[in-house]
């Protein structure tokens, strides 16, 4: 139960920092006019896969430490 917490917690960290980090890029200047909406689904979409990648990483090397 504790493990199932911790990487649930490990996972939203994650997507946080991923948005961030995406946030300091300024993509406006390359977004074409009327394609706003299709820009944050991909933004979204982004920050999801590198938060998933930089959390698996930070939850597998955790446990190869520990053992």
């Amino acid at each position: 139960m504790v493990y199932r917490a911790i990487n649930m917690t490990v996972y939203v960290i994650s997507v946080v920092l991923a948005m961030i980090g995406l946030s300091s890029f300024n993509f406006e200047q390359h977004v074409r006019k009327g394609k706003i909406k299709e820009f944050y689904i991909f933004y979204f979409v982004a920050s999801i896969a590198l938060a998933y990648l930089f959390a698996s990483f930070i939850l597998n090397f955790t446990m190869w430490s520990f053992n």
